[in-house]
């Protein structure tokens, strides 16, 4: 009787292993700022628009220059000239600083737009390429983490960060 009750029981305890078994759910977690920063297209987007931004800012610095000797041209000038002329010039310089202002505002502006635009398509693809690292690899859950600390505690091993980081840039 108890090598009954035995056997039941342990072949209760293999089942109910074997079912919680199959149920567990594989999880890990990413750096979502490592992830980002590491992405090889993420560094060439970075560098292409680093390189727009110097390339807007020598512009804007020879447009400045200008403007600045138009300045000074009229101080040099301006006991010479008449109040008409004078005001005049002063009106057309005052037009001139803001139509540069107004322009150097929309250049600015544009390429903040279009580095924001492309980095917000290599998010997507970054996820896009997590979902099907998870689930060429099993995962249920591959959870991303960043400095606010959306997750507390992990238990070690199920940072898979540098893996994920590895599959992306093939």
């Amino acid at each position: 009787m108890k090598s009954i009750n035995f056997k039941y029981g342990l072949l209760i305890g293999i089942m109910s292993f074997i079912f919680t078994s199959c149920d567990q759910e594989k999880t890990a977690y990413v750096n979502n700022t490592e992830l980002i920063q590491a992405y090889e297209k993420m560094k060439s987007a970075k560098a292409e628009f680093e390189q727009r931004n110097e390339k807007l800012s020598q512009e804007l610095d020879s447009i400045a220059l200008d403007f600045q000797s138009q300045i000074q041209s009229y101080q040099q000038n301006a006991d010479k000239m008449r109040i008409e002329e004078r005001e005049k010039e002063e009106d057309r310089l005052i037009a001139l600083r803001q139509k540069i202002e107004k322009e150097q505002q929309q250049k600015s502006q544009k390429l903040e737009r279009e580095s924001q635009d492309a980095a917000d398509v290599l998010v997507k693809e970054v996820r896009k390429k997590v979902e099907k690292y998870g689930e060429e690899n099993g995962y249920t859950y591959i959870f991303g983490s960043n400095d606010s600390a959306n997750i507390l505690y992990a238990k070690r091993g199920k940072d898979i960060t540098l893996e994920v980081i590895e599959y992306i840039n093939e």
